[in-house]
């Protein structure tokens, strides 16, 4: 992103985030312009009052006349206290959060909606968190700041018209400091940019390893390997490269905030000063309108000089405006059709490729190659692929890790569109499908599967759960992955809080209970198809058969595709496609590929003998100990 910005991007950029808070929050936008008015008000009344009081105790009027001006002013002073009171107690923080919940609504939703390949760029995910994390509250400086630049107008062109009236050589004096400010605070706008750009990043990492060190997800690594000590090093390294980056900026911050503005107060205040004074030696004004001119002075050089820091402001919010309207911009390559989704048929591959870019180089977008110390980095996961899953299969997919499987499952939900080829539904090109309702189709459950801190039934439904309308189909789901037995022990049942993040009296689940709900969100649905990804990995052997006979007998109807590595599962596959290093090397039954003795047959075979030497193990295990000798 360029620093450098002209004056018209500055001003549409700002008048943008303005008025979507205009559109946002009407409330917060009146009320903060009135209070910017009022108190404008109030700063001029009060160099006004100072004035006419001093003048007028030097011009000798009558008592009664002062006590007049100290009651306007004391019942005005009351209203604007009260008011402020009342505005920045409670009405200022029940509008600011309005606006917050409607601008990360926003962006939630556009994260929602961009393509899953965007956070494959470490740079786009710096720029994602650094628009999440600024956008809200660079709005609402915005408006403060106009507020205040209103306030600061309405009491120097008050002012001002008070001064010249006073002595006109000092009003033009007193402007040297706003306009040598003005120059300044540009500089240190774009300074001040340039840092939260370089510490970005830095921030984003320390902020990862706090979230490591206090989240429950970590702790029993933590405690039992050396990761915390490697992390406590990382954070170590980050907070010196963020300790340097503060220094290095710090120096530019002092020298043109700390010098510059601290000589150029100095002698245009001083100067001015000065000047009143050999005034009131000359006898060129008396003594009490000596005294109101330095208030009106001092007063004056205050508004002037925060009113040029607020234009000022402008354009750094301009550049954060700039990115956040990146990210807004961003449109998902992941277009939807327009056909409608007719009920499953078939889901055919036809020489279906893919490759990974994760280039950040605008010339490489699109090439493949794994050439080593090429500028394009591409990975290609998947290579000229042909495959057919019909009505109520159930298909294996398996091979190694890095085999490509995952890919193949993002390809099938349209989180990627293939490099080369196409995905049919039914003889129909799945680009041409609506999205949304195709998506519909498909029940997944990924290996990195997440529970969330919500109740068991929340979590089933994998969304907001209606007792009166889901109760049933929770329970079905349940029922389908085998989990009644521990349903059973829950004291609330469905409404029992899993984890204990925010309750005291939440679940925690073992690893193979929450790869059960997990799976049973699949069947919480009426999907056609259910795509389960590693679905047994957290289970030892019974349980895992247990598993798989239940979701035969309740997937009898339903097309069932599942990823593996372990092959235990896969002699319940109807057909199974062998994977390696991204092409599909052998297709067929259980029977016919043991027969081919394949690569199939020899990781079959591996993993046998796998299991036999852990049953031997565990016979081993289950003989009397005795006693050492």
């Amino acid at each position: 992103m360029h620093d450098r910005q002209k004056l018209s991007t500055i001003f549409k950029n700002n008048l943008l985030m303005l008025r979507k808070i205009a559109k946002f929050t009407p409330s917060y936008f009146v009320w903060t312009i009135i209070e910017g008015v009022l108190w404008g008000i109030c700063n001029t009344a009060s160099t006004y009052f100072t004035y006419f009081l001093l003048n007028a105790l030097d011009s000798g009027v009558a008592f009664s006349h002062i006590v007049k001006l100290f009651i306007i002013m004391a019942l005005y002073y009351i209203f604007m206290f009260l008011f402020d009171k009342w505005y920045w107690n409670y009405k200022y923080a029940l509008l600011r959060q309005k606006y917050q919940i409607r601008m990360h609504e926003e962006l939630f939703r556009k994260a929602r909606e961009i393509d899953l390949a965007c956070f494959d760029d470490p740079e786009f995910y710096n720029n994602f968190v650094w628009a999440m994390n600024e956008s809200d509250g660079r709005a609402m400086a915005i408006l403060e700041d106009t507020s205040k630049l209103i306030n600061r107008l309405v009491s120097t062109v008050s002012i001002f018209g008070l001064l010249l009236t006073i002595d006109p050589f000092v009003a033009v004096l007193l402007f040297l400091t706003p306009v040598i400010s003005a120059i300044t605070n540009l500089i240190v706008n774009k300074i001040s940019f340039q840092h939260s750009k370089a510490s970005n990043p830095l921030y984003r990492k320390k902020d990862y390893i706090n979230r490591v060190f206090h989240l429950a997800d970590y702790a029993k690594e933590l405690r039992l390997s050396q990761a915390g000590t490697l992390l406590m090093r990382e954070y170590d390294e980050t907070m010196q490269e963020i300790t340097e980056t503060d220094k290095k900026y710090g120096k530019k911050y002092f020298l043109y905030h700390g010098l510059v503005d601290t000589a150029t107060n100095w002698i245009t205040f001083s100067g001015a000063l000065l000047y009143m004074i050999f005034q009131l030696q000359a006898g060129a004004i008396a003594v009490g309108g000596f005294a109101a001119s330095v208030s009106v002075v001092w007063n004056i050089g205050w508004t002037l000089t925060d009113l040029i820091d607020r234009i000022s402001r402008y354009p750094e919010h301009s550049l954060f405006i700039d990115l956040y309207l990146q990210f807004l911009r961003i449109e998902p390559q992941i277009k939807s059709g327009t056909l409608a989704v007719p009920a499953f048929e078939s889901l055919e591959f036809r020489d279906v490729s893919f490759s990974y870019d994760f280039s950040s180089h605008p010339k490489s977008k699109g090439r493949e190659t794994n050439e080593v110390g090429s500028d394009c980095k591409v990975q290609q996961a998947l290579k000229h692929v042909n495959l057919k899953i019909c009505k109520n299969e159930k298909v294996a997919i398996v091979g190694y890790n890095g085999a490509g499987k995952t890919t193949l499952i993002k390809l099938i939900l349209r989180l990627y569109d293939p490099t080369e080829g196409v995905i049919l539904y039914n003889g129909i090109d799945i680009k041409n499908l609506t999205l949304e309702a195709y998506r519909r189709q498909i029940g997944t459950v990924f290996q990195d599967f997440k529970i969330f801190a919500a109740s068991l039934a929340e979590n089933v439904m994998n969304g907001i759960y209606d007792e009166s309308k889901d109760r049933e189909s929770v329970l079905k789901a349940l029922d389908a992955v085998d989990f009644n037995e521990r349903l059973k022990t829950l004291e609330h049942g469905l409404d029992t809080h899993l984890t204990r993040e925010f309750s005291e009296q939440g679940t925690n689940l073992s690893g193979g209970e929450a790869q059960k709900v997990a799976i049973a969100r699949t069947f919480s649905k009426p999907y056609p198809i259910m795509i389960l990804d590693e679905p047994s990995s957290a289970l030892d052997p019974m349980a895992e058969y247990a598993l798989n006979q239940s979701i035969l007998r309740n997937t009898a109807e339903k097309t069932v595709i599942f990823i593996s590595h372990r092959l235990s599962t896969t002699r319940i596959a109807d057909k199974i496609f062998m994977f390696d290093a991204g092409r599909l090397i052998e297709q067929g039954s259980h029977a016919f590929l043991m027969a081919k003795n394949g690569k199939y047959a020899e990781m079959f075979r591996l993993q046998s003998e796998k299991y036999q030497q852990d049953y031997a193990n565990a016979k081993v295990a289950d003989t009397p100990a005795t006693d050492c000798q």
